[in-house]
C-alpha cells in the first residue's frame, strides 16, 4: 500500500476537445470530486524521479471533499505521454476509470493550431506548422519554453492511443464520449459517464463553457508572461527561491488568469478552407478506421468519416 490518495478517475485527452467543460460538468455530481487544478500532469513532469515524492503526496491536496466515491483530473497530455501509464502503473492494485473526450479530429487540430498561434506561440502557417512535426510523438522533452505542446497531428490519432489503453487497463475501464454529443445531448452524454462509474444520473445541468480558444491582443507578451511562470528560466528560479512553496501555484495562476483576461479579445479564428479540410480526412482516415474497429462505435457525429 502506498500513503497516497491518488485518483480513481481521469479525463486523459482530448486536448482542445472541451476536456475543461467536462471537469467542470463532472465536478456537479456529488459522488465525484474533480480536482482544483484541472491539469496538474504530476505523471509526466520531466522532473518526476527527482521529485515524485513530493507531487504524489500533493495529489490529496487537489481535492476538497473527501467522502466522494470518484476522485478526478484531467491532464490531456496522459492520451499520449508513455510516462503516464509506465509510472502510475506501480502505485494501483486496481485500475482507475477512464473518460475520453474526443472531437472530430479535424476541427481538433485546427483549434489546437489557433489556440497556440492565438497566444503567440506559433509562427508557422497552418499547413507547414502541423507538418513540421508530424511523424514527432507528443512527449515531455518537447514541451515549449511557456508550457504548451505542439504535435498538432499525433495528438489527434485516437485510435493509435486509446488502443493502447485498451491493452493496458481493458476496455471496461474506459468510456468514450463525444465533443459533439456533449455540446448537442448534455444531459444524456453526460449521464452516460455516471452510468459508466454507476453513480445514479442527474436530473438537470447548470450551462458551462470552459477553455475555449481565444486570440489575444497582445500575444507575445502573454507567451512571455507565461515563459516566465511555467518555463525553466532563470527569473522563474529566482522567484522559487524568494516565495514559500504553498504560495507558488496560487499566486502563478493569479498572474497567469490576471494577463489572460488583459489581453484577451472576443475575436474568432478564420474557418478552415474545404481545401485543407479535405487534407486532413485524408491524414487521419486510417486511424478513424482503426478507432471504430477496437471501440465498436460509429462516431457518426463526425460527418468527414461517415
Amino acid at each position: 500500500m502506498h500513503p497516497y490518495k491518488l485518483p480513481n478517475l481521469y479525463i486523459p485527452g482530448a486536448g482542445k476537445s472541451g476536456t475543461s467543460t467536462l471537469h467542470e460538468l463532472l465536478n456537479t455530481h456529488p459522488e465525484i470530486c474533480m480536482s482544483n487544478i484541472k491539469e496538474p500532469h504530476y505523471w509526466t513532469r520531466s522532473n518526476y524521479d527527482e521529485v515524485k515524492d513530493i507531487l504524489l503526496s500533493r495529489y490529496e491536496t487537489l481535492f476538497e471533499d473527501k467522502n466522494c466515491k470518484y476522485f478526478g483530473e484531467s491532464s490531456t497530455c496522459y492520451i499520449a505521454f508513455p510516462e503516464f501509464k509506465v509510472r502510475m502503473e506501480p502505485f494501483y492494485t486496481k485500475s482507475p476509470k477512464f473518460i475520453f473526450l474526443l472531437r472530430n479530429p479535424i476541427d481538433r487540430i485546427y483549434s489546437h493550431y489557433w489556440w497556440l498561434k492565438g497566444m503567440g506561440s506559433e509562427e508557422l502557417s497552418f499547413k507547414e506548422a502541423v507538418l513540421s512535426d508530424y511523424d514527432v510523438a507528443p512527449a515531455e522533452k518537447n514541451r515549449l519554453p511557456e508550457g504548451n505542446f505542439k504535435t498538432y497531428f499525433q495528438f489527434g490519432l485516437y485510435g493509435k492511443w486509446i488502443q493502447k489503453f485498451q491493452e493496458t487497463y481493458g476496455k471496461e475501464n474506459i468510456h468514450i464520449i463525444t465533443t459533439e454529443s456533449l455540446k448537442s445531448n448534455k444531459l444524456e452524454t453526460l449521464n452516460s459517464c455516471f452510468n459508466f462509474l454507476n453513480l445514479e444520473n442527474l436530473d438537470s445541468l447548470p450551462d458551462t463553457l470552459k477553455n475555449k480558444t481565444t486570440l489575444l491582443k497582445f500575444p507575445k507578451v502573454y507567451k512571455t508572461t507565461k515563459k516566465i511562470l511555467f518555463g525553466d528560466t532563470l527569473l522563474k528560479k529566482t522567484i522559487k527561491s524568494l516565495i514559500p512553496l504553498k504560495y507558488r501555484s496560487p499566486l502563478k495562476n493569479k498572474i497567469h488568469q490576471s494577463v489572460f483576461s488583459l489581453t484577451s479579445t472576443n475575436q474568432e479564428y478564420p474557418q478552415l478552407s474545404s481545401e485543407d479540410r479535405l487534407w486532413l480526412k485524408s491524414l487521419y482516415e486510417e486511424d478513424v478506421v482503426l478507432l471504430k474497429n477496437i471501440t465498436g462505435k460509429t462516431f457518426e457525429d463526425w460527418e468527414d468519416f461517415n
